[in-house]
């Protein structure tokens, strides 16, 4: 066990020390209830084999707007000792960039109190990085681009890998990660317009939130995300969500200067529950995102895990 986590600790220290190039992240505003997303190290937190989508239409009415649909599985092996996952996930940007990929999660937990367990992550994935174009548009003057690298379709396969640490406890939870971390190369010799591949700096993400019983029926579960990465202002996703009986939550959240929105929760059942977000940006039209998961709790019937969300 002690080389497993020198060996993730090295490769974590390598991953955030690299000069390297990532993906733009897609950001969910349901992320807490499904941080696999953003932490590798989250993976089979839960306790039990846990499966879940999110579906999100971003700026809706605005033409080209962005669309994301990803589909997670993970948990713990039985021994609660290692969690491991896998996401399939496409992403459309405008339109014609498109990615659909997959991402592998290992991590290892080490309890380090009676109620807490830390974990260290590690995520591994490709990605197919697709440009259609031929349908690139120039808007308002109503013509299409003519030059040789806008003339056929281009597609490349990107590997991607990330890291992440996260602590947990029955009220408590914090994490540090860069999940994608990536020397991004040009598709094509011939291209010179580095707009066509996004290259953007590594996002680091901080997350941290508490969960308060006000009574047995009512808790209350402020949290935050901040999302860091060079040449770019901090961000923050600051949320509240107050949960009834632990079947109905509802939350606000405001992330600076973007939008605020609004989150609505139900546990159908034990295993079952349905979230709904609307995003409400301060430039941009509106937001939508629903979120699903299913846990198989029966798989691992003597489950003590400490579920905040």
């Amino acid at each position: 066990m002690r080389n497993k986590i020198y060996l993730i600790l090295v490769v974590f220290g390598l991953l955030m020390i690299q000069e390297s190039k990532g993906q733009s992240l897609p950001m969910y505003s349901q992320y807490m209830y499904n941080m696999v997303n953003i932490n590798p190290a989250y993976a089979g937190t839960r306790g039990v084999p846990s499966l879940s989508a999110i579906w999100r239409e971003q700026w809706v009415g605005l033409p080209g707007s962005p669309t994301t649909k990803s589909f997670t599985y993970d948990a713990p092996s039985e021994n609660k000792k290692v969690g491991f996952g896998i996401q399939l996930y496409d992403d459309k940007y405008v339109n014609y960039i498109k990615r659909t990929g997959v991402n592998l999660y290992y991590n290892i937990k080490v309890p380090v109190s009676e109620r807490g367990v830390i974990s260290f992550g590690l995520k591994a994935g490709i990605y197919n990085d697709t440009k259609n174009l031929n349908n690139t548009y120039l808007g308002a003057s109503s013509a299409y681009l003519t030059d040789v690298t806008y003339a056929s379709n281009l597609n490349k396969i990107v590997p991607l890998a990330g890291a992440g640490v996260y602590y947990n406890d029955d009220k408590f939870y914090a994490g540090f990660s860069a999940p994608d971390v990536i020397t991004f190369s040009k598709v094509k010799d011939y291209s010179s317009d580095k707009g066509l591949f996004q290259v953007n700096e590594i996002h680091y993400f901080i997350t941290s939130g508490y969960s308060f019983d006000l009574n047995d029926e009512v808790q209350v579960k402020p949290s935050f995300l901040l999302k860091a990465t060079s040449g770019a202002p901090l961000e923050a996703d600051l949320n509240t969500n107050v949960w009834l009986k632990n079947i109905l939550g509802l939350g606000v959240s405001y992330r600076t200067a973007e939008s605020v929105l609004g989150m609505a929760e139900i546990q159908i059942s034990p295993q079952f529950r349905f979230g709904y977000a609307y995003d409400m940006p301060f430039k941009r039209p509106n937001s939508h995102e629903l979120f699903l998961r299913y846990e198989f709790g029966r798989l691992f019937p003597n489950n003590k895990s400490y579920k905040l969300y």
